[in-house]
């Protein structure tokens, strides 16, 4: 955005006096949400463009711009996060309109508190309204990332850059850690500081190996606990076990040695959260929710619970250790997606489903990462089921679940999947009702207990399937569903063999 610091005309803008920003507003359509965030895009950018703007107006429309905003972006939020009906083209409107929303607010922000840092007299007449502002612009940034997270794009440079530099001055000019209101007629308080170390939390909490829903949840259960949250610009050994360069124009990452000495790092940690999540955990896992814990919405206690889980997981320290080596090899993948997808795989061979070709980045004994380019379709999602086989393998095939996911330049993907057998065969439970399934195992021996994968709401406690499997005739007697998706249940079972 092109300013001129020292206007002094009035602009040429329809918000440029208080008479006309009223009437610009109260032209908003009230029962068009998507409309109404496209419309205030486009005064965000306008004011930004237009010259003679003073500065100390310039940054008060773009407070009362994100203000009128509000609940038009929740309603468009609640939409998208909600509802997992939504057709496609509403579904990618919106998030091209919030996305687009929340990072041109963030641009405009920071190119203020650029002028402000440039110009002393900006700065000095906007004295005021500086902690606002940047409290303010640590939000626009966090709702720009959190979205992206939300389409599981690519992080850019420009934007921690950026972010950085609004709280590095916000520190500067130490005001960094004062309370203000988050908006005038909301009753929530909050500090560029808080709002800043929320951010980082979350980007270190692997939002990329959340579904969407899931992601809107660990930000609502980072907004309860942030005040406990730990934040420093020295590394504390034994308490900061993460840290993010204000200059380095990249996410957080987890310390694994001793970190560099810069004055642009800050280190920070769970704190006492950590020990206040434990307390929400334990209610949860009472099947119960917190009376005090506002998620923003309505979610089922195991919901929550999951995510919470994977918050701990991700805050632990030492950090968390994985089980096996990784290995870089390139092979061919054929993919089947979807329950349905991969019983046609097993029982039909490879020209009786559609199948993808992938190809593996790197493999472990537990799973894979593959890069995808192309994709058809927009299937793919966190906790997606699919059907594996190496091209000009042994001819195996196995079953696993997207743990994570994320976006890369041209049109590819970069998904990690968790392999749950080293086998997968196509079976029937016997029994009122039988139903295909899938038998997740490494062979054709049967231990103690099995996995079985079987169309969601197919599993029931009360209810021991018969299984004929390899000329042996057994009762499966339930345990518990270990994983759930859209169209499918993972079950254990204990194995009876009958005679």
């Amino acid at each position: 955005m092109a300013l001129n610091l020292f206007g002094g005309r009035k602009p040429d803008h329809p918000l440029a006096d208080e008479k006309g920003t009223k009437e610009a507003l109260a032209g908003l359509p009230k029962n068009d949400a998507e409309k109404a965030i496209e419309a205030l895009r486009d005064w965000i950018v306008s004011v930004g463009a237009t010259e003679d703007f003073k500065p100390e107006r310039r940054a008060e429309i773009f407070l009362l711009l994100e203000e009128t905003a509000q609940p038009f972006q929740r309603k468009l939020a609640r939409d998208y996060i909600s509802n997992a009906n939504l057709p496609k083209t509403q579904e990618a409107r919106i998030w091209r309109a919030l996305s687009g929303f929340w990072k041109d607010l963030a641009g405009a922000y920071s190119t203020c508190i650029d002028q402000c840092a440039a110009d002393t007299g900006a700065a000095g007449r906007l004295k005021a309204r500086l902690p606002v502002l940047c409290m303010r612009a640590v939000r626009a940034f966090a709702g720009q990332l959190k979205w992206q997270y939300l389409h599981y794009e690519p992080e850019d440079a420009e934007t921690w850059n950026a972010l950085g530099r609004v709280y590095r001055f916000a520190e500067q000019r130490n005001f960094q850690g004062e309370t203000i209101r988050l908006y005038p007629n909301a009753p929530q308080t909050s500090s560029a500081e808080r709002e800043f170390v929320k951010l980082l939390m979350l980007a270190a909490s692997s939002p990329d190996c959340l579904p969407r829903r899931d992601i809107e949840l660990a930000e609502w259960i980072m907004a309860h606990l942030g005040a406990s949250f730990v934040l420093s610009a020295v590394h504390q050994p034994q308490s900061t076990y993460n840290y993010a360069d204000l200059g380095g124009g990249a996410p957080p990452k987890r310390l694994v040695q001793a970190p560099p000495a810069s004055p642009d790092l800050r280190f920070f940690a769970a704190g006492a959260a950590a020990g206040q999540l434990d307390n929400v955990i334990r209610v949860l896992e009472s099947g119960a929710l917190p009376s005090d814990l506002n998620l923003g919405g309505t979610y089922e206690s195991a919901q929550v619970l999951g995510v919470c889980l994977h918050l701990k997981a991700s805050w632990s320290t030492p950090p968390p250790v994985r089980k096996s080596d990784r290995y870089e090899v390139k092979h061919s993948l054929s993919v089947a997606n979807g329950m349905v997808g991969v019983l046609a795989r097993l029982k039909g061979g490879q020209a009786a489903a559609g199948t993808e070709t992938w190809v593996t980045e790197n493999i472990s004994a537990g799973g894979v990462f593959a890069v995808v380019s192309n994709l058809q379709g927009d299937w793919l999602g966190i906790g997606k089921l699919l059907g594996l086989s190496v091209a000009g393998g042994s001819g195996a095939y196995s079953v696993g679940v997207v743990r994570r996911w994320g976006r890369r330049p041209k049109l590819q993907s970069g998904v990690g999947i968790r392999t749950l057998a080293k086998a997968a065969f196509p079976v029937t439970l016997g029994g009122v009702a039988p139903q295909e399934a899938i038998l997740l195992n490494d062979d054709r021996t049967l231990r103690e207990e099995v996995l079985v994968c079987q169309r969601g709401g197919g599993f029931d406690k009360r209810i021991g399937p018969v299984l004929d499997f390899e000329g042996g005739n057994y009762l499966l007697v339930p345990v518990a569903i270990v994983e759930a998706g859209e169209d499918f249940d993972i079950a254990r079972y204990r194995v009876m063999q009958q005679t």
